[in-house]
Parts: structure tokens; sequence; C-alpha cells
């Protein structure tokens, strides 16, 4: 009698459905938002670059409009610096899980460039380039002097003036969380809303909505700053010089605020050390901005100069990924974000668990009565949704000799 032939072992079964062989009708990886977000806007801007010029903006030099030909080019530059922007933002905040909202960082960004042209933006700037006084220190012939100049005028100056709108969104979730647990229905649902959505709770949004801060700095500076000083001497200096700033903006402007938004996520974590946090996260930013800067005063030769920008850079960079992982991992709220994204590689659809435990969903992932029933027992154990899923297994593999004790982390 005949037998049917067992699948072999690489072989997948599978039925040939609607949705197999036309994908787009089924699955929510094709449609997803981080998915198709990066490629629209990308459609998008290449469209408007086409549309250059557009009539009604114009860009002002000496209180007169410039030539055409220069502003067309200052258009190209501020598509392409706010594209360079949003690209950074975007990974920044898919390493962190989506923290944040795009329109919240968005609202974060246009906050800081309306900041910048206040009055306040002017006062504060001399309050640490005049008052302490920076710039004299930066114009000094000792080595030290221009360090400390470059710290004190450029680093805590700009880092602390980027941090204002997360102090603000954090103080502001601060009183409606507050506000929220001592009202009753619609109210008390409104404002829990508000702070869930729109607020500043934890590390992870304190990175992203840090460094949405420091892109809003680095878009104004550059284009309304640094762009046209050097763009009437031709319009090729100006893509040098927007290139030269954007590029390594992941590694500048928003790798140091991200990070002193780290430490201002974890003052509203812990309330009793933002005495002790924020002012080490200001000054830590402080420090590698500084360093950057005072680079360019007392290195002389290009290739050392080249060579100690990469260095502060990816030294910024690799703090800024360190307090992402680090956030991650004492984050409230992102292993029910992305159940997939738990310690060592372990996802919830590897099946290691004892058949006592919940299964995950058909579709890979852990229900929802496991997640919050997983959030409650972290919060009750005083630490991360993550940490604890590694104890358990830990624990169990432990328990069925797959995991000798020796060689078991402290847990």
């Amino acid at each position: 009698m005949a037998t049917s032939q067992p699948n072999k072992p690489t072989e997948t079964r599978f039925n040939l459905s609607l949705n197999v062989v036309f994908p787009l009708l089924g699955g929510r990886s094709t449609w997803s938002h981080e998915h198709l977000l990066p490629i629209f806007v990308s459609l998008i801007v290449a469209l408007m670059l086409a549309a250059v010029p557009f009539p009604r903006f114009h860009l002002m030099m000496g209180g007169k409009p410039v030539p055409p030909e220069i502003n067309e080019a200052w258009q190209v530059y501020s598509i392409l610096g706010i594209y360079i922007a949003f690209i950074i933002n975007y990974y920044i905040n898919q390493m962190s899980g989506r923290a944040r909202s795009g329109l919240l960082q968005a609202l974060v960004s246009f906050i800081m460039v309306w900041l910048l042209t206040s009055p306040f933006w002017d006062y504060w700037y001399d309050l640490f380039n005049s008052v302490i006084p920076a710039e004299n220190l930066e114009k000094s012939s000792n080595a030290l002097a221009v360090i400390a100049g470059n710290v004190f005028g450029t680093g805590l100056g700009e880092e602390g003036f980027k941090a204002l709108p997360l102090m603000g969104l954090a103080l502001v979730s601060g009183v409606f969380a507050f506000l929220s647990g001592r009202t009753r229905g619609r109210l008390s649902a409104l404002l829990s809303g508000v702070t869930e959505h729109f607020g500043l709770r934890e590390p992870l949004d304190g990175i992203v909505l840090g460094a949405a801060s420091g892109s809003g700095f680095f878009i104004y500076e550059t284009l309304v700053q640094y762009v046209p000083k050097v763009i009437d001497k031709g319009t090729f200096e100006g893509l040098v010089l927007l290139l030269a700033r954007g590029l390594p903006e992941l590694t500048a402007h928003s790798a140091y605020s991200g990070l002193f938004g780290y430490f201002i996520g974890l003052s509203v974590l812990r309330p009793g050390m933002a005495v002790f946090l924020i002012p080490l996260g200001w000054l830590s930013a402080a420090v590698l901005h500084g360093a950057w800067d005072a680079s360019n005063h007392l290195i002389t030769s290009a290739l050392i100069g080249v060579s100690v920008h990469v260095v502060i850079g990816v030294l910024s960079y690799a703090l800024l990924a360190g307090a992402i992982f680090k956030a991650r991992d004492i984050s409230p709220s992102f292993a029910a974000r992305c159940p997939q994204a738990l310690p060592q590689g372990i996802g919830p659809a590897i099946d290691l668990a004892p058949a006592s435990v919940p299964r995950p969903d058909t579709d890979g992932r852990v229900s929802r009565e496991v997640n919050e029933a997983l959030e409650e027992a972290a919060r009750d154990d005083h630490r991360s949704a993550a940490s604890l899923v590694e104890k358990v297994l830990a624990d169990w593999l432990t328990e069925k000799g797959y995991l000798k004790p020796e060689s078991r982390k402290s847990n």
C-alpha cells in the first residue's frame, strides 16, 4: 500500500489562499505605518524638489530678497535639510519602539524653531556667552580655556535651550497625571489620554523628543544662520555645508539632545533623583557638544581634525544607542508595544515554555491578556517586563536542567 511521503524538514505547509497569491490583500506588514511612511515622505520630497521654485518663499539677506537662482538653491537645501531631519528622527523613534508619534516629534521641532526666532533666545545666548562669559574663553590662547568656553557657551547654552520643550512637556505631564488621579469619569480619562499620547512619561519619550528638539535646532541654525553666509559664494558651497552639517546629525545635535532627554525621562520616573539626574544629563550633552566645537578651534590639521570628529561622533552615537537600549529595558510600556523585542532574542513566537504557560496568538504575538498580566506582575516586582520574562524563563530552564544554576546571571 502506498504511503504519503513526509514533508522535508525545510518545507513549509500552507494553503494557497487568495492573500498568498495577492499579498496586498492580507497581512498587516505590507500596509503598516512603519514601512509606508518613509517611502511616502521620500516620494513627497522628490515631487517637491521637482516643483522648485515656490514663488511665495524667499530668502532675505540684508533686508532684501536674494537673486532667484540663490533663492531656488536655498529652497532645495531647505527641503533636503528637513528630509534629513525626518530620516534621523524616524530611525531613532523606530529604535525606541515608536515611543512617540511623528506629530508630536514635529511639534517639538516646530516649538524649538519658534523659540529660536523669539527674543528669549537672544537673552539665553547672552547669559551663557557674555555673562559667564564663554566667548572670551573661546578666544583665549590657553587650550583649557577654549575647551571650557565651548562647554559652557555652546555646550551648556545650546543643550539647555534644546531641553526647554522637554522640560515643559515633563511638567505638564506630571500635572495632568496628578489631576487625573484625583478626578473621576471622563475628565480623568481625558487627562490620562493627553498624558499617554502627548506627554513625556519615561526615558524613551525623552530620547525621541530630545532628538526632535535637536533636529529643530539643526534646521534653523543651518538654513537660517550658516547656509546664507556661504550661498552667495556659490550654490555648491551651500550644498556642501548642508550635507556636512546634516549627514552627521545623528551623532551631533540629535545625539546630544537625545542623551539629555534620557536623563529627563529618568527624572520623570524617579522625581526624587531629578536634582542629580538633570545636571548629569545636561553636563554629559554639553561636554560632547563642547568637545566637538573646541576641536574646530584647537586643531589646525585637517586629518587630525577629522579623526577627532569621528571619535567624538562615534562616542556620541554609542552613548545615545546605549541610552536607547537601557531605556527599552526599564520602560514600563516597551514590552507591550514591541513584544517581539524581548531579551536575548527570545520572542513570543519561540515556544520554549511548559504546557501550563499560555501560548501566543496565531500571529506570533503575545495576547493582550498575557501582556496586561505581565505588566502588572513586573510593576509589583519593581522590574521591567522584559527583565521579568527573562527571569521566569531562566527559572524554568534551570528547573528542567537546561540551564546550569552557576551559569545564570543574577536576576
